[in-house]
């Protein structure tokens, strides 16, 4: 079977898992969620701040795994407070910048047509902008259940009429190329000539983000606009490097008391943009609503002939606004009940059902059917541009217990790169394969040569690609996948070869040292990213980064067990297939077992070679600030500093759990305990300033066996840090999704101990004073489970519908929980006060 046929087969496979996915948790049709007041499902904004308005508009995002809109003001067009912008789920497009004298290509999701232009005015005077009125009262309201955006605005104008705005729009999870808005104007004191505008607007760069304003912002070019019959526009876009057509096209109607309006229609036509004008007389106290209808679709969608022809069709076939918003909602229901959460108390849970929400818009059923990554912001906006990092192993967790046909999709887009990460390993000298850092459309080498440091105006050259342990994650995630789902026809078809592959490059990349007896990796940079080389270095990169080190070690000795875990018959084939001889595998074996990993003198795990020589460094006097940047701007260097970006070493200690971790060391040569985890996690948090969202995440896993109150504390400053509003001059860029998903990854193993052994659940667990009740839902094997704790107890519930019993162990109590019943298990004061 070719690399092709390979992906192509479960792709197909997997889009029909997905669509089954829909259906109701625990088999039922009957099933409903837990009635909770509205303000655990509401996240609601009183007032209109513009200097929080990008923040909104990136938490009030919506989107179906498939394109996510912003939710920018559907009167406002980008400016200094807003920033409309929509991005399609793996699109790409790439530009040059000349920096430095150099060309520079970067690849970004390109923003599209903004969808969203709706407005109106009286007797032709201006057109409404919330930035040019009076505003009398404001609420805008996200409803997580129903994925629907809620505004609603009271407002007077210079002539002194009032006129009160009622907003709804969703990006339809039940039909993933339409999206719609309702708008209700009513005349509260006023009558005369209302005229509505309603427009695609393709005059978009990307602008979001303002350090790449040196970077060319331009991604697309005009192609076509028009109208279509019986009703409605469109407009079709092309993309400057990557050739991809994106149509959009829109239906506006117009009714008064559910009547038809007779209106005088126009339309304004440009080569990026097209609207729709709607002239008629309104009463004092008439209601008008208005109904906009969007399609979109890209030259790469299945079953077209072409995107604007495909546009238009499914704009005029669309239902009205109330059966599409009602089939929306059901969809939606069906996604909660295999995905909600209880905890207490209700700001908890709307934190955490606003994670899981944002994290069910970018990667969702539908995403199944398309070749996209996970991206470390969400399609919420521009930074990182779109690329995709480490952060499925943050979002994998959440999936694989939910909906793992996507989990393997997510895979599959790392399989469909491997050609291009095995040819950046033979670039590099290295073999097997090497996976890029950061990734986009084509599997190749993503990061940026250069970054612009805004406090100092100069440019940075970024050496952060040379994060490989970006490799070890792939590879974790493999595993992770197989031990809960027991796919083994994927690790036949493509996870043994991936992780053979990346096998190969661990060992590649590690050189034998005879004075030590031991294997190093030099010239890497690790999680950290603030040191890329040693100070004054004439090149970059540093040697023996701990996590980077150990992460290989067990790609290796995991490699192995793979493979052994598959019929005699198919091993023998991959093992002839990719030409792997017992004295390759016997060369894992040796590495695995004598990788160097550095120590301070008193035990504690360094986080490189040479990083307790550095000097001294007062990280709060960098308080909330980029301090890479900041010395740069006075002219020195991080790389000096005993500072770390965000958490390193730790890495490790999330990643693995302590039965898992510690057989690991001892495997290497070097007794671990315990108490050394906990001087090693101290250590190195007193010297992390915490620059990544992910950074406190990765703390309150590592610390959640060994100090559960810690780790609690950091716990809830992830779970609102895109909440918050102290965060919002950053999540205006786009949320951070591996912190929003990694709440629950938290939540499942590491404070219920979550993991699969020997073909049963297990868990160990460590939950903290605060954690005294919750309940969650997830799918083991086909099989739909319930987890409660409560009254110091443990109860797991199977489904009735379940095929067949599962055995469940919690510490070494192994019970058998039969389809339609309950087992418990009673916890002990450790497992549930630490």
């Amino acid at each position: 079977m070719s690399t092709d046929q390979s992906a192509d087969r479960s792709t197909n496979q997997s889009t029909d898992k997905s669509t089954d996915k829909f259906a109701d948790a625990f088999n039922s049709d009957t099933a409903s969620l837990t009635p909770d007041p509205p303000e655990a499902w509401n996240v609601v904004f009183d007032g209109y701040d513009p200097e929080d308005e990008g923040h909104r508009e990136a938490l009030c995002a919506l989107g179906n795994g498939c394109f996510v809109t912003r939710g920018a003001a559907i009167d406002a067009t980008a400016d200094d407070i807003h920033y409309p912008g929509t991005y399609r789920a793996g699109l790409y497009d790439r530009a040059t910048t000349v920096i430095e004298g150099e060309s520079s290509d970067d690849t970004t999701i390109p923003n599209l047509p903004n969808w969203l232009p709706l407005t109106f005015r009286i007797n032709g005077r201006e057109w409404f902008s919330i930035d040019r009125v009076n505003i009398l009262s404001y609420r805008q309201t996200l409803d997580l259940k129903s994925a629907i955006l809620h505004r609603e605005v009271q407002f007077q104008d210079a002539q002194g009429q009032q006129t009160t705005l009622r907003e709804q729009r969703f990006v339809s999870m039940a039909q993933p190329h339409l999206a719609a808005i309702q708008l209700a104007i009513t005349a509260e004191n006023w009558s005369g000539e209302l005229e509505i505008r309603s427009a695609i607007d393709g005059r978009v760069n990307n602008t979001n983000v303002k350090r790449y304003k040196p970077f060319n912002p331009q991604h697309l070019e005009p192609i076509d606009t028009g109208t279509a019959e019986p009703e409605g526009v469109w407009l079709t876009v092309r993309t400057q490097q990557s050739r991809i057509e994106i149509s959009l096209a829109a239906r506006t109607r117009v009714t008064i008391a559910d009547q038809s309006v007779d209106a005088v229609q126009t339309v304004d036509r440009e080569d990026q943009y097209i609207a729709e004008r709607l002239k008629f007389p309104v009463e004092t106290g008439a209601i008008v609503q208005v109904e906009k209808i969007v399609a979109i679709y890209t030259s790469r969608d299945f079953a077209i002939s072409e995107s604007a022809t495909a546009a238009q069709e499914a704009v005029l076939e669309a239902p009205d606004f109330a059966q599409l918003r009602a089939e929306h909602q059901s969809l939606w229901k069906r996604l909660w009940l295999r995905c909600d959460v209880g905890i207490e108390p209700i700001e908890n849970l709307r934190g955490l059902r606003l994670n899981i929400f944002h994290t069910l818009q970018t990667i969702s059923p539908h995403t199944a059917d398309l070749d996209a990554g996970v991206p470390a912001r969400g399609w919420h906006g521009e930074d990182y541009r779109g690329h995709i990092f480490w952060d499925e192993t943050f979002v994998l967790p959440f999936l694989v217990c939910r909906f793992p046909e996507i989990a393997r999709s997510m895979l599959l887009y790392r399989y469909r790169r491997l050609r291009a990460a095995k040819m950046l390993a033979r670039q590099q000298g290295y073999q097997g394969a090497m996976y890029p850092w950061r990734s986009a459309g084509t599997g190749r080498e993503e990061t940026p040569r250069f970054q612009f440091n805004l406090q100092s105006e100069r440019w940075m050259r970024d050496h952060t690609n040379l994060q490989r342990h970006v490799n070890a994650i792939i590879a974790c995630n493999l595993w992770r996948y197989y031990n809960f789902t027991n796919d083994l026809s994927f690790i036949e078809d493509y996870g043994a070869e991936m992780m053979v592959e990346i096998a190969r490059f661990w060992a590649s990349i590690a050189t034998h040292n005879p004075d030590l007896d031991r294997y190093e990796i030099h010239r890497v940079v690790g999680p950290d990213e603030y040191h890329t080389a040693y100070p004054d270095a004439d090149q970059p990169g540093i040697n023996n980064n701990t996590y980077t080190n150990v992460m290989a070690a067990w790609t290796l000795s995991r490699t192995r067990e793979m493979l052994d875990l598959l019929p005699p018959s198919i091993q023998a084939e991959i093992r002839d297939r990719l030409h792997l001889s017992q004295e390759e595998l016997e060369h894992w074996d040796t590495i695995s077992r004598k990788m160097q990993v550095v120590f301070h003198a008193d035990g504690i795990l360094s986080q490189y070679e040479g990083f307790d020589a550095l000097k001294p460094f007062d990280a709060q006097a960098f308080e909330d600030e980029s301090v890479n940047l900041i010395l740069e701007e006075k002219g020195d260097d991080v790389n000096h500093y005993r500072v770390s970006k965000q958490a390193d070493t730790a890495m490790l200690f999330f990643l693995l759990p302590e039965h898992e971790l510690l057989p690991l060391m001892e495997r290497l040569g070097y007794p671990f305990d315990r108490t050394q985890t906990k001087k090693t996690i101290d250590y190195h948090l007193q010297h992390t300033v915490h620059e990544s969202s992910l950074s406190r995440l990765v703390y309150a896993g590592a610390l959640a066996q060994c100090d559960p109150e810690q780790s609690w504390h950091f716990f809830k400053e992830t779970l609102f840090a895109d909440l918050s509003g102290g965060s919002s001059g950053e999540a205006k860029n786009g949320i951070h999704l591996g912190a929003m998903a990694g709440t629950v990854h938290l939540l499942q193993h590491q404070y219920l101990g979550l993991r699969i052994h020997d073909h049963r659940i297990c868990f160990d667990p460590s939950l903290p004073k605060a954690l005294c009740q919750f309940r969650m839902t997830f799918e083991f094997r086909d099989n739909d489970l319930e987890i409660e704790v409560v009254n110091c107890q443990l109860k797991i519930t199977a489904s009735s519908s379940n095929l067949s019993p599962i055995k469940v162990d919690c510490k070494g109590d192994i019970q058998t929980v039969q389809p339609g019943k309950t087992v418990t298990f009673a916890l002990s004061d450790r497992d549930t006060i630490g």
